[in-house]
């Protein structure tokens, strides 16, 4: 019966496993999109190390190598500056076949500004036959560095200067905020990013978010040209509201707005051919994960089709069965007899902890370009690693013998006998990833704009001190309460704490817990204030958008919530319970 048991554990934490990589990364089919290829894209050819945050510039043979994996996909390319090693490309686009929208990048730089408009006006002027349109600005009056009458007389020096058409670009409303920029350009080009909309749509309603906004412009400037300047979807970053990043709904959202812009007669263009890693120094992972492409110049899937959200997953699902094993062959050398039920459980324990970390540990490092993130990703990955080894081995000890022994309760800082190692590894791994859970929570209610969720890190102690404390309830000795199992301060020793007589004649120290009391209290605070700030829209952006409070709450679709900020909120009020179930033991 204990083989048949453990046999049985086996395969249902196999199966489970296989299911939990797999279900996720089934392929999803797309139809070819029409005309074969994209009207233009955003081009910027940085890679790992360059950006002009540094002023270290791509190679023109590096220019040339993006130009040439563009061309069998992309008819034409906007380019957001005319200077930082970008003067080859009219002449490099002419040789692969592509159009080129050029740009010039404004800012409050007026040295910078004069180079960028010299360098735009020549470029224009000696190949008129490969940039057909230029842009003079971006988002400029967004970022306001400018002033609308400074953006309109670089737009009138440009337009006196050369023969093609000349706009200017930024974010649509911005058009009906500034709409006098209309009188001084020959075409309108709007940026429709529904993911960073005041209200931001899902993937399933993006392109009508998009055909609205676009026919709100068309109505207000009548017989005016309209560009889609930016449009595209991030593949890596944090939810916003009900837009959520990743690989299918980017591929999802492309495909169907070309259908859209196709049946509408949308001039458009996608932001964008590469990640630009550099761009997370600004906004976070997501800003850095537009491309259709990656960093690495690999495509990121086929517009036909089929696409799959992580295509190595065969390979990290036998990474953590693998691990799995070796986690239980380790606890199996210990010597420790454990019934057949007992084996069940600390199997499927070992595997969901196993499956976690190389879930963490393959979001934790995919995308990461700046070295404080991988550094906090290193220290968050270690404290969970130490934690999980260390619930694995409390629960396998509590499972082996005949019951918990009894022992009176005592905060985290009272004296009492030498812990072992692994009891004290354990204890302060779960404190201070409380303690960093309870920071990162409140970061994101008052910071969270670029701020992504720590969720792939914070699973394994909710579902390891939970799981742990579940154990030790099922096993403590009659006459404790269940609850006192699930305390912080013991929960990796082999005894439950009871609230009894004995425990008040320690002076009072077990009524004063101020590091569980204040845990507990912030991170139930921290789910509360998440909930609110980030549960159905980012709260940031209703009270600085630019609809009115009242009218963008209204706009608010409360059936789509943010399943990642609900996920963190739930996060924390689970890590919060060996904490509270401390400070409620002593209260009684």
């Amino acid at each position: 019966m204990r083989l048949i048991l453990i046999l049985a554990a086996l395969c249902v934490a196999g199966l489970a496993n296989l299911a939990v990589w797999s279900l996720p990364n089934r392929p999803i089919p797309l139809d070819p999109p029409p005309g074969g290829k994209l009207r233009s894209v955003s081009f910027a050819p940085f890679r790992d190390g360059q950006s002009p945050l540094t002023q270290v510039f791509p190679s023109v043979a590096q220019i040339e190598e993006d130009l040439a994996a563009l061309a069998p996909q992309v008819a034409g390319i906007r380019t957001y500056t005319s200077l930082e090693g970008l003067e080859v490309v009219p002449e490099l686009a002419r040789k692969h076949g592509l159009q080129v929208t050029m740009g010039a990048w404004l800012s409050s730089k007026t040295t910078k500004n004069e180079a960028e408009i010299a360098s735009l006006i020549d470029l224009a002027n000696r190949y008129p036959d490969v940039i057909t349109r230029v842009i003079v600005g971006n988002e400029v009056l967004l970022r306001r560095e400018l002033t609308p009458e400074q953006v309109t007389g670089y737009i009138d020096r440009v337009k006196a200067a050369v023969k093609q058409p000349v706009s200017y670009a930024d974010v649509w409303e911005w058009w009906l905020k500034y709409p006098q920029i209309a009188d001084h350009v020959d075409y309108l080009t709007i940026h429709l990013l529904p993911y960073w909309e005041d209200v931001p749509a899902g993937v399933a309603g993006a392109t009508e978010r998009i055909r609205s906004s676009y026919r709100t412009i068309a109505q207000r400037f009548p017989g005016k040209p309209i560009l889609v300047g930016e449009t595209g979807w991030p593949t890596a970053g944090r939810s916003r509201g009900a837009a959520v990043p990743g690989l299918v709904n980017k591929a999802t959202f492309v495909n169907g707005f070309v259908r859209m812009a196709e049946q509408e007669g949308f001039d458009y263009n996608v932001i964008e051919a590469f990640d630009q890693g550099w761009k997370a120094k600004l906004e976070g992972t997501v800003g850095g994960h537009w491309g259709l492409y990656g960093s690495d110049r690999v495509a990121k899937f086929s517009l036909a089709g089929p696409v799959v959200e992580t295509r190595d997953w065969p390979r990290l699902f036998a990474v953590s069965s693998g691990l799995a094993v070796v986690v239980l062959a380790g606890l199996a050398l210990t010597r420790r007899r454990l019934p057949g039920s007992g084996w069940a459980a600390v199997i499927l324990l070992a595997q969901a902890l196993s499956t976690l970390y190389v879930h963490a540990v393959h979001a934790a490092f995919h995308g990461k370009h700046y070295w404080q993130d991988t550094a906090l990703a290193a220290v968050m990955l270690a404290l969970t690693a130490v934690l999980a080894l260390s619930v694995l081995l409390a629960a396998h000890r509590a499972l082996s013998t005949g019951g918990l022994a009894r022992e009176p309760l005592a905060g985290l800082y009272h004296p009492r006998p030498a812990l072992s190692r692994i009891e004290t590894a354990g204890r302060w791994s779960a404190v201070a990833l409380g303690a960093m859970a309870l920071v990162w929570a409140l970061l994101i209610v008052f910071d969270g704009r670029y701020r992504d969720f720590p969720n792939p890190y914070l699973l394994i102690p909710a579902v390891g001190l939970l799981a742990l404390g579940a154990v030790r309830a099922a096993r403590r000795p009659l006459g404790t309460v269940a609850r006192d199992a699930y305390g912080i301060a013991a929960l990796f020793r082999p005894a439950v704490p009871v609230a009894d007589a004995p425990a008040r004649c320690l002076c009072g120290a077990v009524r004063r817990m101020p590091v569980e009391s204040i845990l507990a209290a912030g991170l139930l605070l921290g789910a509360v204030l998440t909930l609110l700030a980030e549960g159905f829209v980012p709260l940031e952006s209703l009270i600085h958008g630019q609809l009115p409070f009242l009218e963008a709450l209204h706009e608010v679709d409360w059936t789509l919530p943010n399943w990642e900020a609900i996920g963190w909120a739930v996060l924390q009020a689970v890590l919060a319970v060996p904490f509270a179930a401390g400070v409620l033991a002593a209260r009684r």
